[in-house]
């Protein structure tokens, strides 16, 4: 699972990084659809790693659970930073 959110991840990434004009030329016929929009897949990873995080808290890992931790950390202030506080539903006065 570690891996495949790697792989998504770096699959957005060189989306951003990339100018429009070149996605079609370098795309697979396996790859992932690069169109989704970076919050939609930033939301279904971090789904996948609250899934991840509560089965390693029920194995008794710690150190499955502390990676989870981190990396949950550093998806939510992606999500984050692409999100006004309306977005998310948070009242603004």
């Amino acid at each position: 699972m570690i891996d495949a959110a790697r792989h998504v991840i770096e699959v957005s990434q060189t989306a951003c990084a990339r100018p429009a004009g070149e996605e079609a030329a370098l795309q697979e016929p396996h790859a992932v659809d690069l169109q989704i929009e970076s919050s939609d897949l930033l939301g279904d990873i971090s789904d996948n790693l609250l899934i991840a995080y509560h089965l390693a808290k029920h194995d008794g890992d710690p150190t499955t659970v502390a990676l989870i931790e981190k990396v949950l950390f550093h998806v939510g202030r992606r999500l984050a930073s692409g999100m006004s506080p309306a977005d998310v539903g948070i009242p603004c006065h």
